[in-house]
Parts: C-alpha cells; structure tokens; sequence
C-alpha cells in the first residue's frame, strides 16, 4: 500500500484502499506525532477494521478530546516514557560523536554539559554537539571549545521552544500568552482570563488537564495546591 507520490488522490479514496487492503491481511500501523492528525475519524476507521495501533506523542494528553466513540473503539493502554538521565544522555551523544565527529575534536566534559543542558531531550542534545561542531568548524578549529558549546545551547533551546508551542492547541496558546504578561499567575484567574479571550472555553477539568500536559513539556511550571496553586513561566 503506497500514498500517491504528489498527494493529489482523495483521502476518502485512501481510506477506501487501507481498508481493502486491511480484510486481507493484519497489520499494525504506527503513527508518531499522532496529535498532528488533521482528522482523528482515520483512528476509528483503522480499529474498526482490526488494525493494531501505535500511537506516539510527547503530548500526554494528546488524545483527551477524542469523541467518546473514537476513544471506546481504541481501548488504549497508555506507556509513558521518562525522560532521559543526564548519565544516559551522555551514553547515547557520546556514542553518536563516534561516528560523526573525528577522533579528539571534543573533550567528554563538554559532551556532558551538552548532556545536562539537553534536560533529557536527545533531540537537544544532538542538535547542540551538531550546531557547536559547525560553528567550530566555521572557525577553522581542531577542537570544540566551551564558548561553541555555549552559543550552541542557546540556539537549540530556542529551536526546542518553538517545537513545543507548535504541539500546542489554540487554548493552550492562549493560556501561554496570557501567562506571559505576568508570569506568574494563580490558577484560578489565570482561567477566568482565559474564558475571557475564547469563545468556547474548555471546562475546567480540560483547563487542567491542559496545564498539566504544558508542566511536562516544560513551558511552565506549578507550585502549591488546590485553590493555592499557581503558574509559573519557564519559556525563555
């Protein structure tokens, strides 16, 4: 089963293949970034036809506001992956240098600071080493130095905030903005502002579900409890 190359077939006509070919045999289709999903109706087609599904988002809620009769047919058993530790982070670069960089031209010490500013993100990681090599190669240097490794971490921080607004849904971009006015807001009025801005505001156990999923991709961060709780800005 092959997607046209220029994309130009119906989708309906797509779905009608997938499912033609899907009575003949089983299989298990795989989709990563699976909240990009334009439409989340391809999910109950393929469950309905007996297709195993594997679904990957770093967004924990991804899927909470599936219609009921999408998320009964899926059944899912969600897996949570932590995030790396400095130690494994630093495994996985160092092995990755092996083969991309020459023998010497970074010392361990600056891996491993690219290892800890990465937070538990490879991708970090591999895009610091990847743009401190550049910058010391553009320099005409036969090592890496701190100050590349420096300029590096910046540049790929910023990139990573921008890969992580783009997961968020246009109530989440709202709540972020309102955030970053203040930056520091309790719970309760950083909502009631947000009702404000939207037409359709979500309830509030969305609300917070909403907030919980931005806590763990790190854009913000909470302190306190119940009616105590408040939001705090991380986003740089």
């Amino acid at each position: 089963f092959q997607i046209p190359v220029h994309g130009r077939e119906p989708t309906s006509e797509l779905i009608k293949q997938l499912e033609n070919l899907v009575k003949k045999k089983r299989i298990i289709v795989c989709l990563d970034e699976v909240d990009h999903l334009e439409n989340f109706d391809i999910l109950y087609i393929l469950s309905r036809n007996n297709v195993g599904l594997i679904l990957a988002s770093t967004c924990y809620h991804a899927l909470i506001d599936l219609p009921s009769r999408i998320k009964s047919s899926l059944a899912l058993t969600e897996i949570e992956f932590p995030a790396y530790t400095h130690e494994e982070l630093f495994d996985i670069l160092k092995d990755r240098i092996n083969f991309s960089f020459k023998p010497g031209s970074i010392k361990d010490e600056l891996i491993r600071i690219a290892s800890v500013a990465a937070e538990g993100d490879a991708r970090v990681g591999l895009e610091i080493l990847r743009r401190a090599g550049k910058k010391a190669e553009d320099k005409g240097l036969k090592q890496v130095t701190i100050e590349e490794i420096k300029q590096a971490i910046k540049e790929a921080r910023k990139t990573k905030v921008s890969f992580l607004t783009s997961k968020l849904n246009e109530h989440q971009k709202v709540i972020l903005e309102i955030l970053g006015k203040r930056k520091v807001m309790p719970s309760g009025l950083l909502y009631e502002e947000y009702c404000k801005l939207v037409d359709k505001p979500v309830v509030d156990r969305a609300y917070r579900n909403y907030m919980n999923e931005m806590v763990k991709l790190g854009l913000v961060k909470s302190e306190g409890e119940g009616r105590w709780k408040k939001y705090i800005l991380t986003l740089q």
